[in-house]
């Protein structure tokens, strides 16, 4: 099945697919609740490889990371190597709290919120794991430029919040 450019509206949540059984990319924009039924898009993602970009969710609800549990498991089961980009801080915040939110899937980046101390500027960051990773787990997040004043930006809350991820399996 042929999956390229479609989009499919989940209740508050609108999902764009792209590519084929060997590689789909799938991008979330919106809200991951119980009208989103997640689960049942296993048949319709199901690629060799599957990258879901994430950077847009702005909410998700228990029944959602139901869901989303369910999607994970279900490509995973499924044989799907499924990798998770620019995951939004909603998203980040599940990962870290519930293991099986990411059981069996790779995380290539995520959102996290920073600050500016030069300008002030308050934004949420997409750092790479892979770059960062070993700093990450010990919980040092790095410095970021600014994309307003080139100034060193800081993360603006707790590395355990948003990193935990990467420690506990």
């Amino acid at each position: 099945m042929t999956t390229t450019g479609e989009t499919l509206v989940r209740g508050k949540l609108e999902v764009t697919i792209e590519g084929d059984a060997t590689m789909r990319r799938v991008s979330l924009v919106g809200r991951i609740d119980e009208s989103a039924h997640l689960d049942a898009l296993v048949p319709t993602l199901a690629a060799r490889e599957l990258v879901i970009d994430s950077a847009g969710v702005a909410f998700i609800n228990s029944i959602g990371v139901r869901d989303w549990i369910r999607l994970m498991r279900g490509l995973v089961d499924h044989g799907t190597k499924v990798v998770l980009e620019a995951c939004s801080e909603p998203i980040v915040s599940q990962l870290n709290m519930i293991p099986a939110a990411r059981a069996g899937v790779q995380i290539a980046s995520v959102h996290v919120p920073y600050l500016c101390d030069a300008c002030g500027l308050d934004a949420a960051m997409l750092v790479p794991v892979d770059a960062y990773g070993d700093a990450l787990r010990a919980m040092k997040p790095p410095t970021l430029r600014c994309p307003e004043c080139g100034g060193a930006m800081t993360l603006a809350d707790l590395p355990e919040r948003y990193f935990t991820f990467l420690v506990d399996p």
